[in-house]
């Protein structure tokens, strides 16, 4: 037995819009870890500031790569989504009469 799944396009879209954007406000945080990081490492002295460089680095890192893995879902959901699309605009023009639709609603269905 297969599991029905129920896909709302515009609730796909809303979720690629907010992914998108997240993806490229994580960017622009790694920017300003990195900067805060460089200039805290540079304005403290020694050892304290060779720690606090080398955390505003690994966070840089990190959040560089939670902004990039954001964006290869974003990425992979546009496609899932085009492609969702595709086959509803198909299902929907056999359904309106045109393709493999008989006119009155029904889908012929090779067998």
């Amino acid at each position: 037995m297969s599991d029905l799944i129920d896909v709302h396009l515009d609730a796909l879209g809303a979720l690629l819009g907010e992914l998108t954007a997240l993806g490229a406000e994580l960017g622009e945080e790694a920017r300003l870890c990195a900067s805060a990081g460089r200039a805290l490492g540079t304005a403290l002295e020694g050892e304290v500031g060779e720690a606090v460089a080398a955390t505003g680095a690994a966070w840089t890192d990190l959040v560089t790569a939670l902004a990039a893995r954001t964006l290869a879902v974003a990425a992979s959901l546009a496609t899932a989504l085009e492609s969702y699309r595709v086959v509803d605009v198909g299902l929907a023009e056999q359904l309106g009469g045109g393709g493999a639709g008989d006119g009155r609603g029904r889908v012929r269905v090779p067998r």
